[in-house]
């Protein structure tokens, strides 16, 4: 009987052994049941960053801007602005890969992209400004070309949004002005075609900025220089996908910038007191941006 019993509790165990392998399997081979062949840009991640470029899973992403806008007064009310974006995008997007068993792929797309939106600049108290927004628009493919011919390159129209609400305080200290800026928005994308997936996101943004003019003239005019800060934090985290690999989740993003314009008023084209700068996002995914600017 002491054998038999042995034996018994040694086969249960044997039992629970096989069991929790066999588990271990099938989990493992879910996990690779979900890396997949397919690549898709983050378009609202891509045309919220606005002009800049980052290279992710063979994926070459760039993206251009030209920022229209313009801003007029309420002489009703006397602490609010309207502002209306008519941004116009320019996407380039270059892919490369190559499959396990050798074959290389090449795919080729270019959008055009057109995401107008409203904002509204309230003075709530002297330089602290609350400004509500919102962005909707649509992104449809000018050009792409793929290789073997039998790749598909997903050419549906895209509608891409934005909204939430930023904060900017500024500061002034002599001929130094210090800018605080936070904001909270969720944006997103979706094709509405059947079986195609929505991606969208919430970010927090805080930030600071400190510009100071240069002391001299260039034909009346003053330039000044700034250089700013920014944290980004993805709610939930913003996935991009990596060609047979797992997507990446990025969670969080820190940008450094400079930027250069004019302390004293000026026009260009349509642009009132044009800023122009370059900046270098780093954490979880790395980015170089060009900006009109602290966009708070």
């Amino acid at each position: 009987m002491p054998n038999k019993f042995f034996y018994m509790k040694f086969m249960r165990f044997v039992y629970l052994i096989i069991l929790a392998a066999t588990f271990l399997v099938i989990q493992v081979n879910s996990a690779k049941a979900q890396v997949k062949t397919d690549i898709r840009v983050n378009f609202a991640y891509a045309f919220q960053l606005g002009f800049g470029s980052y290279d992710i899973g063979g994926l070459d992403v760039k993206v251009f801007k030209l920022p229209l806008s313009y801003t007029f007064d309420l002489p009703q009310y006397e602490k609010l602005k309207i502002k209306i974006d008519s941004p116009l995008f320019y996407g380039r997007f270059r892919f490369k890969g190559t499959l396990p068993d050798g074959t290389r792929l090449t795919a080729d797309q270019d959008i055009i992209a057109y995401i107008p939106g409203v904002e509204l600049q309230y003075e709530v108290l002297d330089n602290w400004y609350l400004k509500p927004f919102g962005n909707l628009g649509i992104a449809w493919s000018i050009s792409e070309k793929a290789r073997p011919a039998n790749l598909n390159i997903d050419s549906s129209t895209i509608y891409i949004y934005t909204v939430g609400l930023r904060s900017l305080y500024e500061i002034f200290w002599e001929r130094f002005k210090f800018s605080i800026g936070n904001a909270i928005l969720w944006a997103g994308n979706t094709t509405f075609v059947d079986g195609a997936p929505d991606e969208s996101y919430g970010i927090l943004e805080n930030g600071l900025e400190v510009l100071h003019p240069l002391g001299f003239r260039i034909k009346g005019y003053e330039p000044d220089m700034s250089a700013f800060f920014i944290y980004y934090r993805y709610l939930p985290n913003a996935e991009f996908s990596r060609f047979l690999e797992s997507p990446l989740k990025v969670e969080n993003q820190y940008e450094i910038s400079g930027t250069i314009g004019s302390a004293t008023p000026l026009k260009l084209w349509v642009i009132n007191n044009p800023r122009i700068g370059i900046g270098y996002r780093f954490g979880d995914l790395n980015v170089f941006t060009v900006n009109f600017g602290f966009p708070f």
